[in-house]
């Protein structure tokens, strides 16, 4: 990876480091989907829609998980050894590390620059919006930090990693995208915002399938939930987290709006997909992955637009985004077939 880097001036480095620091396809799937989905449910339900706090929204959602959370957990993995090494695609970190473009000092820098950003974008919703509403921000940014900085580094626990940082930090980013519009909260937003936050669970299962072997030889050891079940288990795992989204949205969709039938339709396939997989090939593991959060974005992004048509001009941006990721993320030549095309066909992992 590091021979593939092209020479080029030092800020050039530093700006690639930044972008591929922020992680854009996880964050389309997490924070941008959340955030959109949480604005369609405010204007479902409270027929609100304000351009401005939207944007607010996603910057905060933004700031958040592609630079704060990702900035810390890029520090601790790569001193804890599991990012050092290991031919990864999606997961194993940024690899600004690897490649040279960033060191610990700019990382944290970045986390530096996106904490100051939520700060003010906070004072300034509670100064023109609500007060309370810096209580939903403060807990996603704590919830981000406690995700690998010790001595919680939720990320280094098995369970603790899904159901006290990620399913929690999408929930809160979605539903702040609520509360911003709406100045209130809505148990059907709530429950949508809960499905979707199983889906990009269920999909953090997957992210750890190849890191397995660096986490537990890490130091101290990264005890995922992977780690700790094992890939047969950790399987079903994930694919129960899928099924379960699939139940909320045929619920939402005959108790709320038929547009949830076409979020539970998305969905369903991603539990073939979670049981599909071998987690101990690369290829595999990259290509179902790519489907599974391929599959959360359509399913939050056409529910959200069918709620609320005037949020269409965003599948194109989330498309755009999702591209110039790949584009610039080239992946390891072993990992060609994965990235481009479909695969050799692969025997299941039972």
């Amino acid at each position: 990876m590091v021979a593939s880097v092209p020479v080029q001036r030092p800020w050039k480095r530093k700006a690639l480091g930044w972008f591929l620091e922020f992680r854009l396809i996880p964050v389309l799937l997490w924070s941008f989907t959340a955030v959109v989905l949480g604005t369609a449910m405010a204007f479902a339900v409270a027929g609100t829609f304000d351009p401005l706090w939207f944007v607010v929204a996603l910057a905060l959602g933004g700031l958040v998980q592609g630079w704060e959370t990702h900035a810390v957990n890029e520090i601790y993995d790569w001193r804890s050894g599991t990012d050092q090494i290991g031919l990864r695609a999606l997961s194993g970190g940024s690899k600004v590390r690897n490649m040279g473009l960033l060191d610990e000092r700019d990382l944290w820098r970045i986390y530096a620059w996106a904490t100051l950003g939520v700060a003010a974008l906070t004072i300034w919703v509670v100064v023109a919006r609500a007060p309370w509403l810096a209580l939903i921000i403060v807990a996603g940014y704590l919830i981000g930090l406690a995700y690998t900085v010790p001595p919680i580094a939720m990320s280094y626990r098995p369970f603790a990693g899904e159901w006290l940082g990620g399913f929690p930090g999408v929930l809160l980013s979605g539903l702040g995208a609520y509360a911003i519009q709406a100045l209130s909260l809505s148990p059907a937003a709530a429950i949508a915002l809960a499905a979707h936050a199983l889906v990009c669970t269920g999909m953090l299962v997957v992210h750890h399938y190849a890191d397995a072997p660096m986490d537990a030889a890490a130091v101290p050891p990264k005890r995922t939930t992977v780690v700790a079940l094992g890939f047969r288990n950790a399987k079903r795992y994930a694919a129960g987290m899928a099924g379960a989204a699939v139940l909320l949205d045929l619920w939402l969709a005959v108790t709320f709006h038929h547009a949830f039938f076409f979020a539970a339709v998305l969905t369903f396939p991603t539990i073939w997909y979670h049981l599909r997989i071998n987690p101990t090939n690369l290829e595999s593991t990259t290509r179902n992955e790519l489907r599974v959060i391929q599959l959360g974005i359509a399913a939050g992004l056409s529910t959200s637009v069918l709620l609320a048509p005037i949020l269409w001009p965003l599948l194109p941006l989330a498309a755009l985004g999702y591209f110039a990721h790949l584009v610039v993320v080239a992946p390891p030549a072993a990992l060609a077939r994965a990235w481009r095309r479909a695969p050799v066909a692969q025997s299941r992992n039972r």
